[in-house]
């Protein structure tokens, strides 16, 4: 369905349901029950909460026939709560702090009297949430100012107890990337991230890229780990950003934080492996500025806030050269002789609110918020600065949204929410690099990569210019009783991704050890688009609290509408990509039951039981169009063997087109011809026949969790829960038909797989000699195969996790929270081995021994009893960080070095071919399994000191962090996986040569790339007025 044809049944929706959004927001609530001084309920009871968080100052409602009331949809803060009803005496509740996304419990016993006799109760606020299914940690203005962070979604959700991060954040060190979150088996792709309730997340990766959010323009950050109802679009980490809106009275604030020192960790144990150089903070300076106001008073408020932040980083195992490649070649023949490079990087941003109070009942705001980000040097471990480094600009990044909210009664709620994210970006060559198409330097200057070495020379990766925009309207309404808050919502996304590459040379070059591999072979420069057209979801959700339990009910209805947009013929040097027409995709439509039960165990709102069954669809925005674009598919790149024959580095060869465009190319080996054009599958560059099975559904998770939450002293809760997370209609991409040469096979009841078009290959595992099968192909050259995405019901992955929480909110102000997760993944993908032998490697993981995987957090902010000084602190234990597992490349050409262990008495030969008559340009063999090697431990502490200082309308707070004050050296990434076995050997360093570099082959291999910072002291202050 077209998104214009789809308008009418949208707009339908809409005004049936009206608008509110519809994802995970941050409602919290008021509920309780009303008795007379005998026990019996009262009906009729005016329950009102006030607050100066509220712009129209109050809310109030009517208990119902069994004396139940709730208020929702209120904003975070401090309120009193007040029961009143003729012949009765007023009582109220004073103080009882509201977090956001929690449903406070308060009941009241009423007295006979004159209802202006007023009886005010003392109370704790309470800290257990008898009523949702909800698992949330809520960061409040004072906690996300106190505990030492670098002021992004991404380094205060490190801090949250189950979720992990792809990279720690040092003092800010990751500020600048995208991190991604994943908790509870959830992928980076299942995050929620919003505003106010409305989504924010972007189009990119299906919705993982995220925009860089200042949080200067938070009230609260709720981070929301287990639970979910029919709002929820997806089961991962949710994240809700609850934003000031400024007040009735001038407020502001300005902070200042510098880093310029910091220790050195280079320790022994790093040089030992081989490491040059560390990650480090070279300049860190982060300027912010806040200002809200009333424009009209109790009508119209604003608020604003900019942000000026700079992070210059030089990167472990890094250079800068002169920009020659003989200079490049002199930097690495002697470490430490050349500069270490640096990742200069900026970002500068500016938001405004505007809230409008229009009438008693009446709500509307907007937001707005600009950045400008920009990278001079991206790169990693074994880049050149000069040379090899990436150019990031964001030619048009912003986030905005625009909502509506009317009470239309005590009990109709309704809201209109629109937000966008436009997250456009490129990454070029240094200046001076990218050459034009056809001259000299543009065949000569491309990217040189050595597997072994961990190195990149010549030239940066391939130019990436990606334009994803996405756009949500959504939408409900609330109908509230006392025993009831019935909901009804819809939410639609929608948007374009348009992506090109560009390569100088439309290749790059591959190197093992020195010498000369593989070249990849780029069709053209490709331009391709995809579009979603529509993901519109439809939900219907209840509370129900019967005296002591709650049950949560809700059923969410999807639809899904993707497409590849058509685009003319793209002609290229080895490849000719032709013109096609727009591709619409299947439309997928599916059911989302969520059905949970709170009970209050022992009726005093301080222990809460909570059983949950959801199923969430995997979130999609243009990812199912993606895998089958023409000009994004698996045919726009080829690997082909390369012989060096002159030794230049500079891949020789000479290509023609014939009438029909396919590609002629020169006999491999023969004078002027050094790449192997015959493994050029037929078909490269030609449209993708990629498609989906008519059978394939919308992956999905089930997801149930089990726990308790207690209250064990005043303000402290304790929680234990049981996460359960399981695949479903996992995908594959299958071979399926019979007019090519490459046909399914049959996987046999033991273990084993027939399939004609696969050799076995018996390689010894240069580790210690074990056998390994590994399966080549069977034809030198072979069509393009008919790829069918297939959903596969035999493949599983089950995730298994146990939380153990604490948050306590102590006197006097201080704040604490944290505890442990300890959790594990087994995945079984051995049915896809029928059509691709080599994924037998290592497919039941139940058989690897994966082990249990456990995290420590414990993080908070104590006023000290001196001097107005406040202490914070956050600590991390964290499991290592998973590495990709080991692979050995073999080419045509790899002998046998050594033969370790007793493989010489099964055959292996030292000095011998490892596969005599290999087909494929190359084979992987995995030497051990996926998710058993981890890296070392991480331990992080930080710590920080404020003062405040009261100057007449101003307060300061000079402030001191440390990050990383054990100086810890972990690594949480390696240079290479790919194992040489030469390196074993003590070969000997290849001699420089004309387009060669120096190196010891195998150098790379599980070497520590991404290195925690060291130990880094952060200046700063604050002053608000």
């Amino acid at each position: 369905m077209s998104r214009r044809n789809f308008a009418g049944p949208l707009l339908a929706a809409l005004a049936c349901v009206v608008l509110l959004p519809s994802a995970a927001r941050a409602q919290s609530a008021f509920t309780g029950v009303v008795k007379d001084a005998s026990g019996a309920v009262l009906p009729g009871v005016t329950v009102e909460a006030a607050s100066d968080v509220l712009i129209e100052k109050s809310r109030s409602v009517i208990t119902d026939g069994q004396g139940a009331y709730k208020i929702v949809d209120l904003r975070p803060g401090t309120y009193t709560v007040t029961f009143s009803l003729p012949g009765f005496s007023t009582v109220k509740r004073e103080a009882i702090e509201l977090p956001g996304n929690f449903t406070s419990t308060i009941n009241a016993d009423l007295k006979v009297g004159a209802l202006e006799e007023t009886v005010t109760v003392a109370g704790s606020s309470p800290v257990v949430d008898v009523s949702t299914n909800s698992k949330a940690q809520v960061l409040p203005r004072e906690v996300l100012d106190a505990v030492p962070t670098a002021h992004t979604i991404q380094s205060v959700g490190q801090l949250i107890v189950g979720v992990s991060l792809t990279a720690p954040d040092v003092g800010g060190s990751q500020a600048m990337q995208q991190t991604y979150f994943t908790v509870h088996g959830s992928g980076a792709s299942g995050t929620s991230v919003l505003m106010d309730g409305l989504i924010l997340n972007g189009l990119q990766g299906d919705g993982a890229i995220q925009s860089y959010l200042n949080d200067a323009g938070n009230q609260e950050m709720i981070y929301q780990t287990g639970g979910g109802a029919g709002d929820s679009p997806t089961g991962g980490l949710k994240l809700n950003m609850v934003p000031r809106e400024g007040g009735n009275r001038f407020a502001g604030s300005m902070f200042l934080g510098v880093e310029n020192w910091q220790s050195d960790n280079f320790s022994d144990e790093l040089k030992s492996k081989g490491v040059t150089s560390v990650d480090k903070i070279g300049t860190y300076h982060d300027f912010d500025v806040t200002q809200g106001g009333p424009i009209v008073r109790d009508r119209l408020w604003f608020f604003g806030s900019a942000r000026f932040f700079t992070v210059n980083k030089p990167i472990a195992s890094t250079v800068k050269s002169d920009g020659t490649l003989a200079g490049l070649i002199a930097c690495r023949a002697k470490p430490g002789s050349c500069p270490q490079g640096i990742d200069d990087q900026t970002i500068n941003s500016g938001l405004v609110r505007m809230t409008w109070q229009a009438s008693p009942r009446n709500k509307f705001s907007a937001y707005f918020d600009r950045i400008i980000k920009n990278r001079g040097a991206a790169m990693a471990a074994g880049d050149d600065q000069s040379t090899t480094s990436v150019v990031w600009k964001s030619p048009l990044y912003l986030t905005d949204t625009v909502k509506w909210t009317s009470t239309v009664s005590n009990r109709l709620l309704i809201e209109a929410g629109w937000s966008s994210n436009i997250e456009r970006y490129t990454n070029q060559y240094q200046d001076g690099l990218e050459y034009q198409v056809g001259t000299p330097q543009w065949s000569q200057i491309v990217t040189r990569t050595d597997s072994a070495a961990g190195t990149r020379s010549v030239v940066g990766p391939a130019e990436y210019f990606s334009y994803p925009d996405r756009y949500n309207l959504q939408g409900a309404a609330s109908y509230v009783t006392g025993s009831h808050n019935i909901k009804f919502g819809v939410q639609d996304s929608w948007g374009p991704y348009n992506q090109a590459y560009h390569a100088n040379g439309d290749m790059s070059e591959t190197f093992n050890a020195g010498a000369a591999q593989s070249a990849t072979l780029y069709a053209t420069d490709p331009h391709f688009q995809e579009r979603l057209n529509a993901n519109f979801g439809v939900y219907a959700q209840d509370a129900w609290t019967m005296k002591r339990a709650t049950v949560n009910v809700g059923l969410r209805w999807e639809y899904l509408n993707e497409q590849v947009t058509g685009q003319p013929a793209q002609p290229g040097t080895f490849a000719y990509i032709p013109a096609f027409d727009t591709i619409p995709l299947k439309t997928q439509q599916d059911w989302s039951p969520r059905v949970s039960l709170v009970y209050d165990l022992f009726g005093n709102g301080k222990t809460a039981v909570r059983i949950g069954y959801n199923k969430f669809l995997n979130s999609a925005t243009t990812g199912l169009a993606a895998a089958i674009d023409p000009a994004n598919g698996a045919n726009v790149t080829q690997v082909v063997s390369w012989t060096d024959a002159n030794k230049d580095g500079i891949a020789q060869y000479s290509v023609s087109h014939d009438a029909n465009h396919n590609l002629v190319g020169c006999v491999y080996q023969t004078p002027g011809c050094e790449l192997n054009f015959a493994q050029v599958k037929a078909g490269f560059g030609t449209v993708n026949p990629t498609q989906y099975d008519p059978g394939f559904l919308r992956p999905y998770i089930n997801q149930i969790n089990l726990g308790v939450s207690h209250e064990l002293v005043k303000g402290v809760n304790v929680t234990a829960e049981w996460f359960r997370t399981s695949g479903q209609n996992l995908t594959f991409g299958s071979s399926t038909n019979p007019n090519y040469t490459q046909r399914p096979g049959t996987l046999n009841a033991d273990g084993t797989v027939t399939n004609p078009s696969y050799r076995p290959v018996t390689v010894f595992s240069p580790f210690d000699g074990q056998k390994l099968t590994v399966y080549d192909t069977t034809a030198v050259s072979q069509p393009l195969q008919q790829a069918t995405i297939i959903t596969d019901p035999n493949r599983t992955s089950v995730y298994n996790g146990f939380d153990f929480t604490f948050n306590a909110r102590l006197p006097r102000g201080a704040r604490i929270f944290g505890g442990t997760t300890t959790e594990r993944t087994i995945a079984n993908d051995c049915s896809t081995a029928a059509n691709s032998p080599n994924n037998l490697q290592n497919c039941d993981t139940s058989l690897s021994g994966i082990p249990w995987r456990t995290q420590f957090k414990l993080s908070g902010s104590i006023p000290l009893p001196w001097w107005d000084i406040s202490a914070s602190a956050s600590y991390q234990a964290l499991p290592g960080y998973v590495l990709s597992n080991a692979t050995y490349s073999v080419t045509a050409a790899t002998r046998y070095v050594v033969c370790p262990g007793n493989s010489a008495s099964q055959g292996c030969v030292s000095g011998a071919l490892v596969a005599p008559g290999l087909v494929a340009s190359s084979l992987s063999v995995q030497l051990d399994a996926p998710g058993t090697t981890l890296t070392p431990r991480t331990n992080q502490l930080d710590i920080g000191f404020a003062k405040r200082i009261n100057a007449k309308r101003f307060k300061i707070s000079p402030k001191v962090d440390l990050f990383n004050v054990l100086n810890a050296s972990d690594y949480f990434s390696v240079r290479s996986s790919t194992y040489s076995p030469s390196a074993i050997a003590g070969s000997v360093p290849l001699t420089p040569g004309a387009g060669y570099l120096p190196t010891t082959a195998g150098a790379a291999f599980r070497q520590p790339g991404s290195i925690l910072q060291g130990r880094i002291l952060r200046l700063g202050a604050t002053m608000s007025w």
